[in-house]
């Protein structure tokens, strides 16, 4: 490993380039390769200045030189993390960048490059760090900018990550008026979103000079799966239910890609604190199950009724789970990819909330048990499937982006340290999630007031956005979340 140090970044492109925002304002970029230094002018004035620097790790405290891709890993490599945090003060950028010297020592795979698909060399060439200003926003109004992943964050393309050309991470660091952005975009292959998330919470953990749980990044941690031969993979796969993947299916998807309808997204559907417990004590009556359980059939319900299925119409709820102490011997600090998706059984679209919640339930008890036997053959047959290239998946994925859906797939990241930052000036005021496609995405709702916010995505989005403003959908909505 190299020793800490910044140095510019050595981007390969045009001295100058020009451009145009959605607002039609000019935007010319003047980038100087000597000091690495942005300058950004609007219509004959300079709207901001903005320094790019590579940030490595400060000491190789891992004796590897290549970090293994799992399947898991392989199968992420199309993906890519985008996250954005909003504080209402302003952030120490010279100890952030300290703290990330310190982090990447404990993450080196983040400030190595690819060659090819086979895992990252841990050659410390850095990540871009990228500071800022842009005193047209002030910090309440980020969440209303058009698509600020990409205003407020750094692109690294999966493309140029498999050549090395991207790093596999990127930060920047915008100062507003009253406030700063930080945005993360990060290569999936990398770590999931348990991963990206702790990552990013022990970034702040560093800058404040406090205790962390190190890492696990050790590969040979995640199970090794039963051996058996391709035939044996697909005979397995019919018998768990899973689909084949056909080419005609991935032509199906091309409109939605065309037209924006996977990437589109609701505003978040708040339910407060006091809602949550309320959805979740009216059905232990019934069912005794978690929140998520609840809320999860809750929201399968209400799906069904948006895209108004007639009684006898079968659905699937999928559910996502962290495999971490779940898998034995798998720790929770483990950073690659870990996260699989379990498919209910089918039932029919008239169930009620109860019905559809004990489906839920008796499909995940065996699976979060601690180890869960259900869970490694789970994982077993999704890692054979991948490293034999059976085209197969738990479940219809065109029947989660069809006109009308009938299966559900929800990504409840509640849990997590997202809102828990803090690199040394206080909590972030909002967090804009990222822009991966989970069809409903369960969010923590921030500091003040808690509870959970929930985005729909794609085809749902899509539908809910023509719906009439007042329509007895979402006032049902409205009130469930009270």
């Amino acid at each position: 490993m190299q020793s800490a140090r910044t140095n510019p970044l050595p981007v390969r492109q045009r001295p100058i380039t020009e451009g145009r925002r959605q607002d039609s304002t000019l935007i010319l970029s003047l980038y100087c390769p000597k000091n690495g230094v942005h300058l950004t002018y609007s219509q004959g004035k300079t709207m901001d200045s903005a320094t790019t620097e590579l940030v490595r790790a400060q000491d190789s405290i891992h004796p590897l030189t290549k970090w293994e891709f799992t399947a898991l890993d392989r199968a992420c490599l199309p993906l890519v993390i985008r996250a954005v945090w909003v504080f209402d003060a302003q952030l120490d950028v010279g100890t952030m960048k300290a703290g990330l010297q310190r982090l990447l020592g404990h993450y080196p795979h983040l400030s190595g490059r690819m060659r090819d698909k086979t895992g990252v060399h841990l050659t410390n060439d850095g990540v871009p760090v990228t500071v800022t200003d842009d005193l047209s926003v002030r910090a309440a109004g980020v969440p209303e900018v058009s698509d600020p992943e990409r205003r407020f964050s750094i692109e690294i393309k999966p493309s140029r990550i498999t050549r090395g050309t991207d790093p596999p991470l990127s930060v920047k660091i915008t100062r507003l008026q009253d406030g700063t952005v930080l945005g993360i975009q990060c290569s999936h292959s990398c770590m999931d979103g348990d991963t990206f998330y702790t990552m990013v919470y022990n970034w702040g953990r560093i800058c404040r000079q406090a205790d962390f749980t190190p890492p696990a990044l050790d590969q040979a941690l995640f199970p090794t799966p039963d051996c058996v031969d391709k035939d044996r993979v697909q005979r397995m796969a019919d018998e768990y239910g899973w689909k084949r993947i056909s080419r005609l299916a991935f032509l199906r998807l091309l409109p939605l890609l065309m037209t924006g309808v996977l990437s589109e997204r609701t505003r978040p559907f708040h339910f407060s604190v006091g809602a949550l417990e309320g959805i979740r004590q009216r059905l232990s009556a019934d069912v005794p199950c978690s929140t998520n359980v609840a809320l999860s059939a809750l929201l399968t319900h209400m799906l069904i009724r948006l895209f108004g299925h007639s009684e006898v119409t079968e659905c699937v709820q999928v559910t996502v789970v962290n495999a971490r102490g779940r898998l034995a011997g798998l720790p929770s600090a483990f950073v690659g990819n870990a996260s699989v998706v379990v498919p209910t059984r089918s039932f029919s679209a008239g169930a009620s909330i109860a019905e559809i919640a004990r489906v839920i339930q008796q499909t995940l008890e065996p699976i979060q048990e601690t180890p869960s036997e259900g869970l490694r053959k789970l994982v077993s047959l999704n890692v054979n499937a991948m490293e034999h290239r059976v085209a197969v998946i738990p479940f219809d994925f065109t029947a989660v982006n069809s006109r009308r859906p009938t299966v559900f797939y929800t990504n409840n990241f509640s849990g997590m340290h997202i809102y828990d930052v803090d690199f040394g000036s206080g909590r972030p005021a909002s967090v804009i999630p990222h822009n991966l496609t989970d069809q409903v995405l369960i969010w923590p709702a921030g500091p003040v007031g808690g509870g959970v916010d929930v985005y729909f995505t794609g085809v749902p989005a899509r539908t809910i956005h023509r719906l009439k403003e007042g329509s007895a959908w979402l006032q049902e909505m409205a009130q469930l979340g009270q």
